[in-house]
């Protein structure tokens, strides 16, 4: 077949890989020039034209998931009535061939490639996508700038997720995957199958790289089915005992045959799998020797038979630099690499090139002879740690390894503490965070202060309904492509998130010129919700238009609670808070409403277009307001007729669900 011609463009040069659904080919794209992977599911030939729509149907949706941990596509089709996916060209190898080859891999590396599956799979879930096919042979190792870098494939068994009443007998392929790795429910071909059957079979995946066995015999399946087995058969801590009985919970969790047992997300499966790991990993320092002297092993295992007993070191030996680089993917948390220079295929200069890509916090003494000096100089311009002369002085050597591990101690605290930061950003409000740095100083730092500020109140009209048709999942996923499309406009001009109200989000202006930059903001965030509405039809993400309240004035900013009750929270209350939630609540689509006293202001750069008077909440009479329209001298699209006044929502609005709780005082 090589040679062929697929779709009247891609020509095929060599076979990949091959399978019961088909094969994967290496080709060439004349068109743009480049080389592209593409599957041929030969084993389906879709005759009918229901069968092509679906076909066409699902390869669409997957085109336009875009993540950084799954293959991207490129392109599909059909070549005559043979369906083809053309895709990104990876090198590297997956975890099957991996597998095959090592038989089964640390503990730490079997985290790391999890973290990064647990990604991807988070977001294709949210995007309402079951993959149904998770397997070590769906699983590429790649290599992305000097990184390994996890890539899901093959979506040749995805179906997008359902409601159940929407799936009839007919849509269903019966039994397919690998068996070793179906859940029971994917087995029994239920018609409510979700997210969760994927979460079994990649528990089956960790289990088999890790003990380098299945969870389980096929002669088991049918007790699987009926629930009178749990698997593991073989407890896995009777093979890692490093993990103890804490893998086994684990594993009993995982694998359990009823969905609602199991863990219930992708991040919770992998955050869980890695606290386990790092609870349980060895305390002893991990060292990497790389020398191809052939008695440099013993002597320094003799030198630290002490250390090594009590687990005070680990200690891997490499003969080159290609064999170091190896044993460093295979073993992600080596602290120290103690390394000579002069050594065949790769040198240790290019190996210390080379270290930062695979283990960019490992330290690199370099071990070498006084007359090496010129390299050990070279060495050092290209970033090792300290450096040690032959024959070594064993005292030198481990206080040189004590001051390392130490060093390195203090940069994997401060990475972590980076990471942690950037996860507590993500979830307290920015006005936090401007003030924790001088809370340093004493308890009062947060005790008030009086600004002038413009407050933007957005909420998401007719959003309820949606909370009750969809899932958990999909209601938070839609919120946030709302928000997503939303909130840049509005921080690009100067706006600080305050806080998230469910379907809502406050937002305040503090700097120069507050007013204009928030109004401004408000425009172009309305403009954008449209544009994306217009341009993606019946398929935007975020067909729900806002209303918009905002009201400029004097605000408080303080901190409220303290040590007393456990809990501090930054707060911002004043008229202007409490107008723009009122003016949102009665906001019509795509209006932006302010108050008579504001429209004075801003009307000397905007226009403004009265809309009547409104009921505000709490109010006991109506009160004239307008919507803000676009900047004078601008071109803009003017409603084709005034909203109409809108009666008080029979739900809780916002503003006052937020008066509630205490959220907005």
């Amino acid at each position: 077949m090589s040679g062929r011609q697929v779709g009247g463009r891609y020509v095929l040069e060599r076979r990949i890989a091959g399978g019961g659904m088909g094969a994967i080919w290496a080709a060439f794209d004349p068109q743009l020039h480049r080389r592209v992977a593409i599957k041929l599911t030969t084993s389906h030939r879709l005759s009918s034209e229901g069968a092509r729509r679906q076909f066409e149907k699902e390869a669409k949706a997957i085109a336009q998931f875009h993540h950084p941990n799954v293959v991207q596509i490129h392109d599909f089709g059909l070549d005559g009535d043979e369906p083809y996916i053309v895709m990104e060209l990876l090198e590297g190898e997956d975890l099957e061939s991996r597998l095959k080859r090592r038989e089964r891999l640390p503990p730490a590396q079997v985290a790391q490639l999890l973290t990064q599956v647990a990604r991807a799979l988070t977001a294709a879930h949210t995007a309402n996508i079951i993959h149904r096919d998770l397997k070590p042979a769906n699983l590429f190792v790649s290599r992305i700038d000097g990184q390994e870098v996890v890539k899901i494939l093959d979506f040749g068994l995805v179906r997008l997720k359902t409601r159940t009443l929407d799936i009839t007998p007919e849509s269903m392929d019966g039994m397919v995957g690998t068996l070793r790795y179906m859940s029971p429910e994917q087995i029994r071909g239920d018609l409510g199958l979700d997210h969760r059957s994927d979460l079994w079979s990649i528990a089956v995946v960790i289990y088999r790289a890790l003990t380098g066995k299945f969870p389980f015999t096929l002669d088991s399946v049918g007790q699987l089915l009926n629930g009178s087995f749990f698997p593991p058969d073989t407890p896995p801590s009777s093979l890692l005992p490093e993990l103890g009985p804490e893998l086994d919970r684990f594993f009993t969790k995982a694998l359990h045959p009823e969905p609602a047992q199991r863990f219930q997300s992708a991040q919770e499966l992998a955050a869980v799998f890695a606290s386990i790991v790092h609870s349980g990993r060895s305390q002893a320092a991990k060292i990497l020797v790389v020398d191809d002297e052939p008695d440099v092993e013993m002597l320094l295992r003799q030198a630290f038979r002490r250390q090594i007993r009590d687990s005070i070191y680990e200690l891997f030996f490499a003969c080159d630099g290609e064999d170091a680089l190896e044993k460093l993917r295979q073993n992600p948390d080596i602290d120290v690499i103690l390394t000579d220079i002069n050594m065949p295929r790769m040198d240790g200069l290019e190996f210390l090139s080379r270290v930062g890509e695979v283990n960019p916090l490992a330290k690199v003494v370099i071990v070498s002879a006084y007359s090496d000096m010129t390299n050990i100089r070279t060495a050092m311009n290209r970033g090792a740690y300290d450096f040690l002369t032959k024959p070594l002085d064993f005292q030198d050597l481990e206080a040189t390894l004590g001051k390392t591990l130490k060093h390195v101690a203090e940069a994997r605290q401060m990475m972590r503490s980076i990471e942690e930061n950037a996860l507590l950003r993500m979830f307290v409000q920015s006005t936090v965070l401007e003030r924790l740095r001088p809370l340093t100083h004493g308890p009062g730092v947060l005790a008030g202060e009086k600004t002038e500020a413009t407050v933007v109140f957005l909420r998401l009209l007719d959003f309820t309904p949606v909370v009750r048709q969809l899932s958990p999942e999909a209601v938070i996923q839609k919120l946030n492509e709302h928000f997503q499309i939303l909130l840049p406009e509005l921080t690009s001009r100067g706006g600080v998130v305050d806080r998230f109200l469910g379907d809502a989000v406050r937002v305040v202006f503090r700097c120069a010129d507050h007013l204009r930059h928030a109004v401004e903001a408000c425009l172009g965030a309305r403009e954008q919700l449209r544009a994306v509405a217009a341009s993606r039809g019946e398929e935007a993400p975020a067909p729900h238009f806002v209303g918009v309240g905002l009201d400029s004035g004097e605000v408080v900013l303080g901190g409220l609670g303290g040590p007393e009750v456990g809990r501090l929270d930054y707060t911002m209350v004043g008229e202007a808070v409490d107008q723009s939630g009122r003016l949102a609540a009665v906001a019509g689509p795509g209006e932006i409403l302010i108050s008579d006293r504001l429209r004075q202001r801003a009307s000397l750069e905007f226009e403004c277009r009265a809309v009547g008077t409104r009921l505000l909440p709490g109010a006991s009479a109506p009160v004239p307001v307008h919507d803000v329209v676009g900047r004078r001298g601008a071109t803009f699209s003017r409603p084709a007729a005034p909203a109409a006044p809108r009666e008080q929502d029979a739900e809780t609005p916002p503003y006052e669900s937020a008066r509630a709780t205490g959220s907005s005082r």
